[in-house]
């Protein structure tokens, strides 16, 4: 497959949130296998707080991106470094807000077993109904922006037509 095929595939793959929660569990899965150093022991507190922070984070750049893609402001196979730079530009500013490096989070939420927490996964639900909802939007606006084409299409065939006509 080349390159830019894939690229492309997992942009649009990433920007559904169920395949990228998928794809999130299987990264974090992997960074989990290849960890060197033991993570450091938060409180419930502070996992909390940092999941609403890197849900929120997450948010934020799922909108950013989508518009970013949306206005192709860089080649497409550029994206993909572009995410990459918002990731590590995001894990930074999260540190710098909390003190927590975002690779502790998640065995914390394993090891207080959060996943089933009321407070924990009605904090996953509200970011991911916000998200459903947001590309919900994008799309009746896409689809909005594709009639107003047509109908830009039809009248200029008009135009040309009616000065045929005239000739």
């Amino acid at each position: 497959m080349p390159k830019q095929v894939f690229e492309k595939s997992a942009q649009v793959y990433l920007m559904e949130p169920s395949k990228r929660t998928i794809y999130e569990e299987e990264i974090q899965a992997l960074k989990d296998s290849l960890r060197t150093r033991e993570p450091k022991e938060l409180s419930r507190e502070d996992v909390i707080k940092s999941v609403k922070l890197l849900e929120a984070a997450k948010f934020e750049a799922q909108k950013k991106m989508y518009d970013f893609v949306r206005t192709q402001k860089v080649a497409p196979q550029m994206i993909n470094a572009v995410i990459k730079v918002e990731k590590l530009k995001a894990d930074d500013k999260f540190f710098n807000e909390t003190g927590i490096e975002e690779e502790d989070v998640e065995p914390n939420i394993k090891r207080l077993d959060l996943e089933k927490d009321d407070e924990f996964k009605a904090i996953i639900e509200q970011y991911k109904k916000e998200s459903e909802d947001f590309l919900a939007t994008k799309k009746d606006e896409t689809a909005e922006i594709l009639k107003k084409v047509e109908a830009a299409k039809k009248a200029m065939a008009a135009q040309r037509a009616a000065a045929e006509k005239r000739k």
